[in-house]
């Protein structure tokens, strides 16, 4: 599977607002919390990829039904032109 990021980019210290009792139970489980919400974020940017990735598909889809309806599609020619009795 493809990275969503660099995972070997220099580590970065930052700042985070959570929940208490929750980081005090993650720390009483010996829990790796840099690791953990790095993973966690990687799902969240995996997660935006896909739908933006399911957005630009559904554009395209209605693009393509618009150009149908208004054009038809080749394989319309072409049984068109053999209905029109050019053999």
């Amino acid at each position: 599977m493809a990275t969503l990021y660099d995972s070997g980019a220099h580590r970065r210290a930052v700042n985070l607002s959570l929940n208490a009792d929750l980081i005090a139970k993650a720390r009483a489980e010996q829990l790796n919390l840099s690791a953990i919400a790095e993973e966690a974020i990687c799902r969240a940017l995996g997660l935006a990829a896909k739908r933006r990735f399911e957005a630009e598909i559904a554009r395209s889809v209605t693009e393509y039904e618009e150009y149908l309806a208004a054009y038809g599609s080749f394989a319309d020619a072409v049984l068109a032109m053999e209905a029109g009795g050019d053999s």
